[in-house]
């Protein structure tokens, strides 16, 4: 996949992304991150990054494309954890275990480029906005994956799939690739369903009840939310106001 098919420009340095939830990084500091990773890697649709089990030596950064982060039950099936964007770091949750706590697989065509264990920390000692950063960006992404939880333990079909599809919908608006309300959409039905917990055919009810509602439409590879209110009131959950640049924290 090249920048044209890609329809938007694929930076040389790191991409706009999580680093940026909390604080908006200057040149120095965004710069010590770009210096540190290595080569753009361009990889096809189905490429396993990394297996649950392997030896984790490095990480990544997800320039542009889609990739799921699954874990391996005892079944021998992998169960969809997350879902990946442009400007993810991939590979941080296995930092704190000597053997790969996940399968990263790309879902779309990606660009990525690596990142060592030590370069990361090494900038992490010497940037302590960006390590303010990180810690403040896992927090959220722990918030994220508890409700998810909760969604599957306490909620029906349709509630999961409108808080999967919220969920894309903001972070994909933040990343600037929401247009008219319409989102990319790359996921399959089976996808979705693994994603959930749902069987293919009752993703394909539930979405097919969405769309005769007004709640979404769906065209090729793309995702219409026409009634945003409504999804998240189905969901049941409480929207947060998440912290930017917090006072309480100095650098000094």
């Amino acid at each position: 996949m090249d920048e044209q098919a890609a329809g938007r420009a694929v930076a040389p340095g790191a991409p706009k992304g999580r680093q940026d939830e909390v604080f908006d990084l200057n040149d120095t500091e965004r710069a010590a991150l770009a210096a540190i990773l290595g080569p753009v890697q361009r990889l096809p649709r189905d490429h396993v990054l990394k297996r649950d089990g392997e030896e984790p030596t490095h990480l990544f950064q997800l320039v542009d494309g889609w990739l799921a982060s699954s874990i391996t039950v005892a079944s021998g099936r992998q169960q969809t954890v997350k879902i990946h964007l442009p400007g993810d770091m991939l590979g941080a949750p296995s930092l704190c275990v000597t053997r790969t706590a996940e399968c990263l697989t790309a879902i779309t065509p990606i660009v990525v480029r690596p990142m060592s264990r030590g370069d990361l920390m090494g900038v992490l000692a010497r940037f302590p906005r960006i390590a303010a950063g990180q810690f403040l960006s896992a927090q959220r992404e722990r918030v994220t994956l508890m409700e998810a939880l909760a969604l599957m333990g306490q909620t029906d079909g349709s509630a999961r799939i409108a808080g999967m599809l919220v969920d894309l919908f903001d972070r994909l608006t933040v990343l600037g690739q929401v247009k008219q309300g319409a989102m990319p959409f790359p996921l399959t039905q089976g996808q979705v369903g693994d994603l959930v917990g749902l069987s293919p055919v009752h993703v394909s009810r539930k979405l097919g009840a969405m769309e005769r509602a007004g709640l979404i439409a769906r065209g090729v590879r793309t995702m219409s939310l026409l009634d945003i209110r409504r999804l998240r009131s189905m969901t049941g959950l409480p929207q947060h106001a998440f912290v930017r640049d917090p006072e309480w924290i100095n650098f000094a």
